[in-house]
């Protein structure tokens, strides 16, 4: 007699869970319910690469079957003998396959193990299953949720290796499929919302393709050139808008058109337009035609004012930290954040001053209003009059409506003034009794304006010191500190820095397409560093750390010297344990490989540069389970 291979370790495993669990060796398949919808879309999109399998193969004794993510049978296919022997050994769909109703069995292992695995004759715990062998590969969506296995089924006796084989090629074979028809479907969906925003805009667009010919036209370019943009499309762009001739040859020279005011010649008679090219090329450099967009000359003529900051972006949720002395900060926000006065931020560079005075905007009853923020001591100090109060009139040109400063564009919202500090004493004082007055006057101006703005404001550390010398108004400052939040340091947080370098690491890998984890020497280095920088410095550390490489785990020789020479040395290595410090880190990377890779252990091995076992030890240290990499957004 022949003797038959000793069981692989998974199937080792199910065959004591069943022992263990009392199950009876005659266990028959129950039946499920009918397929619900999901099922049966399932079956739709499997169908295809189940045919064609089973075309490949054209041999009698041989059998496809397509199981949901909760193992239940959903389809059959095949040899009409074998199917028979399948249903007679309870595999009739739709029926429980997973192990606690039918036993050990190919089908339940690949979903529980997210991997190939193929079972027959005695291995399944049954003896109802015994007649018959399953190679089973689990299949994943292109977002790498599990979807369920295909799995071939031949008799016993006819069991072979090279059977997996097949069904890790078929299911393959459909995941390529999903991803195919996903990317299409996703295609048309950013072509629709694109015509959508080329619709929604201001400005007329025309998109001319290489042979001048009109791609694209939206409705606005068609209201001001008084054509149809239907009539239009597809047709020569030269002959049938009749560009200015300037135009006509930054297209015929493919060169790109910087704004210029031009007369068209439309239906509707001459109209002056300012009109703009810009070329378009994939990236091989190979040109794909030009977009055009026109505006009316009217509206570029209109005095613009530029503002930088005039909407608040960050809320209390943006920020991260549960340290003693970070909860105190918080606390003392919200409760600037309910009330009216003027508030002052202290801290040092980097702590995020500015998160922070958006957070208390967005989280008081100006939400509604305009953030506009001035750093005083970015602006020369010829120029932060204007700044800050605006200019009545150019007095080369008379008449002209000048320009608004901050505290207009703030105008029922907030003004955020960074370094306040750096006011020269006439603008402290022009300052102090506009707040006071709740009107100010602009540069060079008579008028009285109203104005309803609050003050959000930065100071250094000095400031007190500025105050006592007579540098800053003492009164001004009173107005200003009418309530305060002091922002501890990073080096005062404690383990909050934990929690931001998980997050930043994230936003990091989001940003470079793949995941990136933390040595436990670097972690360590980062935990024992100072950070006289502060969150913006350890940002653009691990920023630094990953530019221009492709590995996804931050060493310590890739940190900066000052970084390193800090740090204390680790202990020697231990595969039984990690150090703490770097739990957090090293979880989050194994959880993110995982779904990386679609719940293969061997691929997640790999991205993470670490051994198979040495990946199992890791998974059962932090209490991981293959589940937790389809979880969506897993912990």
């Amino acid at each position: 007699m022949d003797l038959q291979p000793p069981p692989t370790p998974p199937i080792l495993r199910s065959l004591r869970r069943c022992r263990a669990a009392g199950l009876a060796t005659d266990l028959r398949p129950p039946p499920a319910p009918a397929p619900e919808l999901g099922q049966q879309q399932l079956v739709a999109q499997a169908r295809s690469s189940i045919e064609d399998l089973y075309q490949l193969v054209e041999r009698p004794g041989f059998a496809v079957l397509l199981a949901d993510p909760t193992a239940v049978a959903i389809e059959l296919e095949g040899d009409p003998d074998l199917v028979s022997l399948a249903r007679a050994c309870g595999v009739l769909p739709p029926a429980h396959l997973d192990e606690a109703r039918a036993g050990t069995n190919a089908v339940d292992l690949a979903l529980r193990e997210a991997q190939p695995v193929q079972t027959a004759g005695e291995e399944h715990y049954s003896m109802r299953l015994h007649p018959l062998a399953f190679a089973a590969a689990p299949l994943f969506s292109a977002g790498g949720q599990p979807l369920g296995a295909l799995a071939i089924i031949t008799a016993a006796a006819d069991a072979h290796p090279h059977t997996l084989g097949l069904a890790i090629a078929a299911a393959q074979a459909l995941h390529n499929q999903l991803r195919a028809d996903q990317l299409l479907a996703e295609a048309n969906d950013q072509l629709a919302e694109l015509y959508a925003t080329l619709e929604a805009m201001s400005e007329g667009l025309i998109f001319v393709g290489p042979g001048d010919e009109v791609r694209r036209i939206n409705s606005r370019a068609a209201e001001l050139l008084g054509v149809s943009g239907r009539a239009v499309a597809g047709r020569p762009f030269t002959g049938s808008l009749g560009p200015p001739p300037l135009l006509r040859m930054s297209l015929a020279r493919r060169e790109e058109l910087i704004e210029q005011e031009l007369i068209w010649q439309g239906r509707k008679g001459a109209v002056g337009l300012v009109c703009a090219t810009r070329l378009v090329r994939d990236r091989g450099g190979r040109y794909l035609g030009a977009l055009v967009t026109l505006r009316l000359a009217q509206s570029i003529h209109q005095l613009v004012q530029r503002v930088v900051g005039a909407e608040a972006r960050f809320t209390f949720r943006d920020l991260i930290g549960q340290s003693p002395a970070m909860l105190t900060a918080l606390h003392q926000a919200h409760l600037a954040a309910n009330a009216a006065g003027s508030v002052l931020l202290r801290g040092e560079p980097g702590v995020g001053k500015e998160i922070l005075a958006q957070a208390i905007h967005n989280a008081s009853s100006r939400t509604g209003g305009p953030f506009v923020g001035l750093n005083c001591a970015a602006v020369p100090r010829p120029l932060l009059a204007g700044e800050l109060f605006g200019v009545e009139g150019d007095p080369l040109r008379p008449g002209s409506p000048g320009r608004p400063g901050k505290i207009e564009l703030a105008q029922s919202g907030v003004l955020y003034l960074e370094e306040v500090g750096a006011l020269p004493l006439d603008l402290q004082t022009a300052l102090l009794r506009a707040i006071e007055m709740r009107r100010m006057i602009r540069s060079d101006g008579t008028r009285p304006l109203p104005i309803d703005v609050r003050v959000i404001a930065t100071a250094g550390a000095d400031i007190e010191r500025q105050v006592h010398e007579g540098r800053f108004r003492a009164d001004l400052f009173a107005r200003l500190s009418a309530l305060i939040v002091e922002i501890p340091p990073l080096r005062r947080r404690g383990d909050d820095l934990l929690l931001l370098v998980s997050h930043l690491l994230q936003v990091i890998g989001e940003r470079v397409g793949r995941q990136v984890a933390l040595a436990p020497d670097a972690l360590q280095a980062l935990r024992a560093y100072p950070w006289p920088g502060n969150v913006r410095e350890l940002e653009l550390t691990l920023e630094r750390a990953l530019a221009g490489r492709e590995k996804s785990v931050i060493a310590l020789e890739d940190l900066p010297a000052a970084v390193v020479r800090v740090a204390a040395p680790l202990e020697p290595p231990s595969l039984a344990s990690l150090d703490e410090s770097s739990r957090l880190s090293e979880r989050e990377a194994i959880l993110r490989a995982g779904r990386q890779a679609a719940g293969h252990l061997g691929r997640t091995a790999a991205l993470l540069g670490v051994s198979r076992a040495t990946l199992w030890r890791k998974m059962a240290r932090y209490g991981i389970a293959k589940q937790d990499f389809w979880a969506a957004g897993g912990a």
